[in-house]
């Protein structure tokens, strides 16, 4: 007995000791350059989604006062056109193209004709 040898697989240090399940130290640094890694490209993707939605904001913002400012120039598109509606309904104006358009000349005497019973 006093002639056998230990052999050990993974010798470590002296004053150290470590676990048997501990990963290796080359292993634990991929681990935690893929954690990084992971967490890089999902923060990337949660900037790309803010901007995007930033860009669609200010492209609907856009949408919505172009459309607004065609409703507002339909608008007085349409009140002019009443305006000119009332205008050329007036009674002074259709008289006035009466006479000088049309030659139309206001009757002095009234002649009422009597129609027949079957003619209605």
């Amino acid at each position: 007995m006093a002639n056998q040898t230990k052999i050990l697989l993974n010798p470590s240090p002296p004053g150290t000791t470590r676990p048997e399940n501990d990963p290796q130290p080359g292993t634990r640094r991929r681990q935690l350059i893929r954690l990084y890694l992971t967490a890089i490209i999902l923060l990337s993707m949660m900037f790309t989604l803010y901007v995007w939605q930033s860009t669609k904001m200010i492209e609907v913002k856009l949408r919505i006062k172009k459309i607004e400012k065609d409703i507002s120039n339909l608008e007085n598109g349409n009140s002019d056109l009443r305006a000119e509606i009332s205008k050329l309904q007036s009674l002074s104006r259709i008289e006035t193209v009466a006479r000088n358009d049309l030659g139309m000349i206001v009757p002095k005497d009234l002649i009422y004709i009597d129609m027949p019973e079957n003619f209605k």
